[in-house]
């Protein structure tokens, strides 16, 4: 008997539903682990109304075993055949597969004779993904704990004087040390005129006295991702920083207030953009305003310009203002917050300034 659908597979159904999807094909990690918990790094998820399966390869066979829920598990060392095995008995009118995913050549193998019957979806899994239970809510929160503990405990010791990589490679070990999987993404460790590049990778250049540092970086815990930045500042600050400081960290206030259930998410980034022009540095913002996280450190909804989605209760997004200055520097603030069902409220407490001495 094929397993039962749960909570999760159902509510894809339904959407699938509306859509006359008969078979839909997952094939993105971070979905398929939504979607019946399993953490491997290769797999397909077939989901029809007749039950889902987890198609992988023998390396996995015991771990699927172990962690795959609401689905049966099949093994196959030709897995790509498997499914194209399966889609073909299935005798779908109507396949579904996520077409950002889903590779040319694989689908010409699977679609061959009956191209007509595939239908391109657009981020079908991502839809329900924004919408976070409590729990993952819970293991936001702990890797957001896990991290700022860490920043604190990386900073203890000084940063001015040290090279850029050692500061990054410290904080990713200390994150591990508290319990994190891992980073969730490759920390950003930028000072001095480089931390005006919003993703400027650690270099082997010292931290100068006098120089800023935007420091951008998440833990892992549960598979779920947190997503911070802070900016260090010297002691001293030339006026014009620090009315830069002042206008994102407004910028950040005035995206946070916005948000509420129902409020568009450009509405959002429309409150950042004007408090940034207000203040005469729009043109030094080049980003948007901030994104979902979840099993992804970047998820839906985009608080950006052209975004279609509207913020609603139990998102989970950022809001990261910044200004990057040409040969001077940058400043960004970005915290995690969490949709209730009046407001946004801040689920990274850190300070978004922290200042070294003079």
């Amino acid at each position: 008997m094929p397993a039962s659908p749960g909570p999760r597979i159902a509510r894809l159904l339904s959407l699938l539903s509306r859509r006359r999807i008969d078979l839909f094909l997952c094939s993105r990690m971070t979905n398929i682990r939504y979607l019946c918990g399993f953490t491997g790094s290769d797999g397909v998820l077939l989901v029809s109304p007749d039950g889902a399966t987890l198609v992988t390869d023998g390396r996995y066979s015991e771990q699927s075993r172990r962690e795959v829920r609401d689905a049966d598990v099949s093994i196959s060392d030709r897995k790509w055949m498997e499914v194209a095995r399966r889609v073909r008995r299935a005798r779908a009118s109507r396949v579904g597969f996520e077409s950002r995913h889903l590779s040319v050549d694989l689908f010409r193998l699977l679609s061959r004779g009956v191209e007509e019957k595939w239908v391109a979806l657009h981020d079908p899994v991502e839809g329900l993904r924004m919408l976070k239970e409590e729990s993952e809510i819970r293991a936001i929160e702990a890797a957001a704990v896990t991290a700022s503990g860490a920043l604190l405990a990386v900073l203890s010791g000084g940063w001015k004087g040290r090279r850029e990589s050692e500061v990054a490679a410290d904080l990713e070990r200390e994150m591990k040390a508290q319990g994190a999987e891992g980073a969730s993404f490759r920390t950003i460790v930028a000072s001095g005129p480089r931390s005006a590049m919003p993703h400027a990778a650690p270099t082997s250049a010292r931290i100068r006295g006098a120089d800023p540092v935007v420091m951008d970086f998440g833990a892992c815990r549960e598979g779920y991702c947190s997503d911070e930045t802070v900016t260090l500042l010297p002691g001293r600050i030339p006026p014009d920083f620090r009315r830069a400081v002042d206008a994102v960290r407004k910028a950040q206030e005035a995206g946070i207030r916005a948000i509420r259930p129902g409020v568009p998410c450009r509405e959002v980034d429309a409150r950042v953009r004007e408090s940034l022009d207000r203040a005469g540095f729009l043109k030094y913002f080049g980003h948007s305003s901030g994104h979902g996280v979840g099993l992804d450190i970047h998820e839906r909804p985009s608080l950006a310009p052209r975004s279609k989605d509207c913020i609603r209760e139990g998102m989970v997004v950022t809001v990261e203002p910044g200004v990057y200055l040409p040969g001077v520097g940058g400043v960004r603030l970005e915290d995690m917050v969490q949709v209730t069902g009046t407001r946004g409220e801040r689920i990274t407490y850190l300070p978004k300034t922290i200042s070294g001495p003079a």
